[in-house]
């Protein structure tokens, strides 16, 4: 069965796309034609799953990390690309989530001894670096989209979830309206709903809002970028998160600046418990 999967690509190597595309119709005709001439009647369900494998043959998904054909159909990062990721692994440090080199148990790092964070834990999914770091930036300043499906399908394979406790509200960190009406969309908005299809209704972006356009962090020192954020994020429906876990959702943990901020917010309107998760971490000095 394998050796049949890999045929269309044989093909390729020696026929062009243009032979691969005649060689899989011919094949996909076929099978349609089986299921005609037995005279049987194809479930629902199943028509489904045949029209799929079709559009599947015809128009192979492609890598959002490289551009290349995925052979795995189950998979929506070809095997390359999944090989690079650097997901977040034990040991890490029980509040931010660094990452520890080597072997042992999670424990507090050196930062989060001396420092007093305002969210009760961070985690990340993975270090922000090669496929990972160019989805990140091809989705924030391109706007290309093709990574969002598989963010939400590399989240499931990762066990930093289930760290997290199970939020009464997912908020992704707002930008300021100017920002937004630039970049056309919040990244941390559709990362959400991605990681999170089936729990649209906690996904809220009406409760936290940025209400001063602060500088660009990229170039900031830690203590500059809490310097920049001080204030800059304000709860407009408190009375919906009184006594609430909330789960607070961005693209990358860099210095903490910007979840803390939100974080005290969200604290100071009676949140009861604030985590955050991003989808990847750049560790800088805090």
């Amino acid at each position: 069965m394998a050796l049949f999967l890999e045929l269309p690509f044989v093909v390729r190597r020696f026929c062009g796309r243009g032979g691969q595309i005649l060689f899989e119709y011919r094949i996909y005709y076929m099978f349609i034609s089986e299921y005609v001439n037995s005279e049987k009647k194809i479930p629902r369900g199943r028509m489904k799953e045949i029209f799929m494998a079709g559009l599947d043959l015809l128009f192979p998904p492609s890598c959002p990390g490289c551009k290349e054909m995925i052979c795995n159909s189950e998979s929506l990062l070809c095997d390359d690309c999944f090989a690079q990721l650097q997901f977040i692994e034990i040991p890490y440090c029980n509040c931010c989530g660094k990452e520890f080199p080597g072997g042992g148990e999670n424990h507090l790092c050196g930062d989060c001894l001396k420092s007093s964070w305002k969210f009760d834990r961070a985690r990340s999914l993975f270090a922000y670096e090669g496929i990972i770091a160019g989805l990140i930036h091809n989705l924030k300043y391109s706007g290309e989209m093709s990574g969002l499906e598989a963010f939400g399908w590399l989240s499931g394979k990762s066990a930093i979830l289930s760290d997290l406790a199970v939020p009464d509200f997912i908020l992704p960190v707002p930008l300021h309206v100017k920002r937004l009406r630039q970049r056309g969309f919040n990244q941390a908005l559709l990362l959400a709903r991605y990681l999170f299809p089936d729990e649209k209704k906690k996904v809220r972006y009406d409760i936290l809002e940025r209400k001063i356009d602060t500088i660009s962090q990229t170039t900031l020192s830690g203590k500059k970028r809490r310097e920049n954020l001080k204030n800059a994020f304000v709860v407009k429906r408190a009375s919906e998160i009184t006594g609430k876990r909330i789960l607070l959702l961005d693209d990358v943990f860099t210095t903490g600046a910007t979840a803390d901020e939100c974080a005290r917010v969200l604290k100071v309107a009676g949140a009861a418990k604030v985590e955050v998760l991003t989808i990847c971490r750049a560790d800088k000095i805090f």
